[in-house]
């Protein structure tokens, strides 16, 4: 049998076997390849994340040390107008209070709210973004 293809084929059986071979061995070694490639990636994405992670703890520690009264004073202000308006005799100054800020020009009042915003909102961002 094997001489009747070699006679038809013009070449020996086991070249054409073995070309057949090599041809499967090459496919299989580039799925193996592409495998190994997206584990690679995969696991580099897994580590930039845990590394985001550190940082962002890292900032937090950092922005906690660094803070000092800014937050507490800032909390205590925002706070002032919440407990005077529940007291019936200081319900006129919270209201004239908001009134005066209304009056205020608009670039002021985005100011403070970025500053406000500044203090609390940057932890919120970065966990929510990165």
């Amino acid at each position: 049998m094997k001489k009747l293809l070699s006679w038809i084929t013009g070449a020996p059986v086991e070249k054409i076997a073995e070309y057949f071979t090599q041809r499967q061995q090459l496919k299989y070694e580039m799925k193996l390849e592409t495998l190994r490639g997206k584990i690679a990636w995969e696991e580099a994405k897994t580590r930039r994340a845990s590394e985001s992670e550190g940082r962002d703890a890292e900032w937090e520690l950092e922005s906690i040390r660094n803070s000092g009264w800014k937050d507490e004073w800032v909390l205590i202000l925002l706070s002032i107008p919440l407990v005077l308006v529940f007291i019936p005799q200081t319900q006129p100054v919270v209201v004239a209070g908001f009134a005066a800020l209304e009056a205020t020009p608009e670039w002021y009042r985005w100011l403070v709210m970025l500053i406000f915003t500044a203090i609390y909102g940057i932890r919120l961002w970065r966990r929510k973004f990165t």
